[in-house]
């Protein structure tokens, strides 16, 4: 009896270091999972201070009841204070307007505050964040005086030189055109042919003057829609009479319209088509056709200029639409201009609440095509 009775005391003694031996391994093994664990906040962590130390804007980090947890170097500088100052404050010691900040979608236009009590424009942005499984808000700042004053600066700049351009420039097309006509004593041949030569490209200036000052309107947003009734047929054919035909090349042009009534700013539209016929006649190689079509989709007035020139690339077909930007050109296809055209078209298509866009593959020409309401309450 007390055999067995040693043995099953031996038996549990033995269970018992094995059951002590097991926690200790599990401890052990807990213990280097914690190890592990703050290892890697503490990489998260130097990650995410370099990662804030380069952010190109100021950052904020708030916790859920709007007290700044954390702000980078530009942040601080912005705000003339260090980052301890800042640290565990409320968001409105920084923008003293508003109580709170929630997760917008687009960017919020603030009036931002300085330790000194100076205030600032700023452009902020508002995205959650999860960290460590606390919901943080990420916020960027960014001082926008300067690029507010920079805009301005440009604004008036392109504005007084255009202006001063356009009296010289005006002057000298009247003095050559009084000089080819004989004004001033008969031209040889020869010399009729560089006076108009110079015509031409005195007006070709006033063309650039005219497209950077309404691309100037454009982006200020001062163009304001006259609109009235009219009809697409109307519009075609207006456009189509206004166009100056290019003397050296043969590109005839075809239309296609239905004459349905729309209520459109119709000098907007002229305008819009008669830069993508020219556009399309420019690119054309000689004896090709230009067609023009236009009708009524839905609810819209649908238009359509389609050539037979080299065609545009995919990678290219959203970049054509921005200001300064032109299509990749060969030597033999190279044509001068600012890349205002096709942004002014959109600008004003997108006026109207309409859409602009191209249809298109390279060597089997382009279709420009763009549609607008068929009136403002469509």
């Amino acid at each position: 009896m007390n055999d067995r009775k040693e043995l099953d005391e031996a038996q549990s003694l033995a269970d018992f270091r094995s059951l002590v031996e097991d926690q200790r391994e599990e401890i052990a093994g807990l213990k280097e999972s914690e190890q592990k664990l703050i290892r890697r906040q503490e990489e998260l962590l130097f990650w995410i201070r370099n990662f804030l130390a380069g952010f190109p804007f100021g950052f904020i980090m708030l916790e859920k009841g709007q007290r700044i947890k954390a702000v980078n170097k530009i942040a601080a500088e912005y705000l003339h204070y260090s980052d301890t100052e800042l640290a565990n404050q409320n968001i409105s010691i920084v923008f003293p307007e508003i109580a709170r900040l929630d997760v917008t979608s687009k960017p919020l236009q603030l009036l931002a505050k300085r330790k000194e009590g100076e205030t600032f424009a700023a452009e902020v942005f508002v995205n959650s964040l999860e960290m460590f499984g606390e919901d943080l808000l990420f916020v960027t700042i960014q001082d926008i005086n300067e690029r507010h004053r920079l805009e301005r600066f440009r604004h008036e700049l392109i504005s007084m030189v255009s202006h001063d351009l356009r009296a010289p420039l005006t002057s000298v097309r009247v003095t050559l055109e009084m000089v080819a006509e004989g004004t001033y004593g008969p031209l040889n041949q020869r010399g009729v042919e560089l006076v108009t030569q110079g015509v031409s490209n005195i007006e070709y200036l006033n063309s650039l003057v005219g497209n950077l000052l309404e691309s100037e309107n454009v982006e200020s947003g001062s163009i304001q829609l006259d609109y009235s009734d009219t009809t697409i047929g109307s519009i075609i054919k207006t456009a189509n009479l206004a166009l100056q035909r290019p003397d050296d090349k043969s590109v005839s042009i075809e239309t296609e319209f239905t004459n349905d009534a729309i209520t459109v700013d119709q000098n907007r539209i002229v305008q819009v088509l008669i830069n993508l016929i020219s556009n399309a006649i420019k690119y054309s190689p000689e004896n090709s056709v230009v067609r023009i079509v236009a009708g009524i989709a839905g609810v819209h007035a649908r238009f359509e200029v389609i050539d037979q020139g080299p065609g545009i690339p995919d990678e290219q077909k959203l970049q054509i639409f921005e200001r300064f930007r032109q299509l990749d050109q060969s030597g033999e296809l190279k044509r001068k201009g600012f890349g205002l055209g096709l942004a002014i078209c959109k600008s004003l298509v997108e006026k109207h609440q309409g859409l602009i866009w191209v249809e298109s593959a390279e060597g089997k020409g382009s279709k420009f095509c763009f549609s607008v309401p068929i009136s403002p309450e469509a």
